[in-house]
């Protein structure tokens, strides 16, 4: 059971959700987790909304004290801990232009898209990824982004908030085997933008 803390019930945004996906990363490729587990915990921690959600992924791992560090029960235990890689975002802006992302290119843990009357195009087949599971946020309106996914990557786009005609068109299907990177796609598609996933 998880124990309880004066500020469970505090609400999250990305920096505590990447610090959680850097430990279980972290906790994946030292062995304390398999891949099922991995992208188990990967779905929840997005869709955490409070520090006790979060606390609840990650309390049975080894680095666990180090997902809310200034917790006054922990804090004296980690002074002297290492803090995990930050994961710095990479962000992508086109306001009535187009931008591409294709070939050997290294796909960050977080990825934001922003900007107006703008075209995406994201060609994941031969890219390097910088973890197990990445997100790309979407913050555009008017806009259209695709995706060209390779035969073992999934994509999951649950989170996509969609408003004033926008749409999602999903032709890659399902990846050919478990255990592929996993691309969470979050944020909000707005003023007919479009999504459209492809697969090799």
């Amino acid at each position: 059971m998880t124990q309880a803390y004066p500020d469970d019930d505090v609400r999250v945004g990305h920096p505590e959700r990447e610090r959680a996906i850097g430990l279980i990363n972290d906790a994946f490729s030292q062995g304390y987790l398999d891949i099922t587990e991995f992208e188990e915990r990967s779905g929840t921690i997005y869709e955490a909304r409070t520090r006790g959600d979060l606390r609840g992924v990650v309390a049975d791992l080894p680095n666990a004290q180090l997902l809310f560090p200034d917790t006054p029960a922990v804090a004296d235990a980690v002074v002297a801990a290492v803090p995990p890689v930050a994961h710095v975002p990479e962000t992508i802006t086109a306001d009535w232009e187009s931008q591409r992302r294709k070939g050997a290119w290294t796909v960050p843990a977080r990825t934001i898209l922003t900007g107006e009357m703008g075209t995406f195009e994201l060609d994941y087949r031969l890219a390097t990824f910088a973890a197990p599971v990445v997100e790309l946020q979407l913050q555009v309106s008017a806009s259209t982004v695709r995706l060209r996914v390779g035969p073992e990557h999934e994509v999951r786009y649950d989170a996509v908030a969609k408003s004033g005609w926008s749409s999602i068109k999903d032709k890659a299907g399902s990846p050919a085997r478990p255990g592929g990177h996993v691309i969470m796609v979050t944020g909000a598609l707005s003023g007919m933008s479009s999504l459209t996933i492809k697969r090799s």
